[in-house]
């Protein structure tokens, strides 16, 4: 299963969020910057992940973005799926398919899909970014949140 774009982005910006001190506001910019993505497609994402509940966001010179609930409590799963929808990785109406009413096809691709989702769901934000990732993370901010810092010996500038 491939995930798309608009779902990589976004949980991608849910673990920068859950990275940052909790109830700390931040910036889109200061995201699409750390992972050198596109603005517009993060601002994108950013207003669906509203939408949706998953983040907060505020308008103005204070504003931006921050989880609207803690780590622990977004399972990876539910957000997949409710991003990607389920069901989906074959249009069997599409065509129209001969074998329509006669393929077990689509039943089998659709619960191994779901298998995905129950897999991912064993997860959450907190599980993620209590190992390397969230210090990956950590670190990404600290040098976003310091412009002054050096990079790190031997990389070029």
């Amino acid at each position: 299963m491939r995930l798309s774009l608009h779902t990589d982005l976004s949980l991608r910006l849910l673990l920068y969020l859950g990275a940052v001190e909790p109830g700390a506001w931040t910036t889109t910019p200061a995201v699409a910057r750390a992972f050198g993505v596109s603005l517009h497609h993060l601002q994108k994402v950013a207003r669906g992940l509203t939408g949706a509940g998953y983040i907060e966001a505020r308008q103005g010179r204070a504003g931006g973005v921050r989880l609207a609930r803690p780590p622990a409590e977004v399972r990876l799963g539910a957000v997949v799926a409710e991003l990607e929808g389920l069901g989906c990785l074959v249009e069997c109406a599409r065509g129209p398919c001969p074998l329509a009413g006669r393929c077990l096809l689509k039943h089998a691709l659709d619960a191994a899909e779901r298998s995905f989702v129950r897999e991912l769901d064993r997860f959450t934000l907190a599980d993620v970014l209590a190992g390397p990732t969230g210090a990956a993370l950590r670190e990404l901010i600290g040098r976003e949140t310091d412009p002054g810092a050096q990079e790190p010996s031997g990389s070029a500038s």
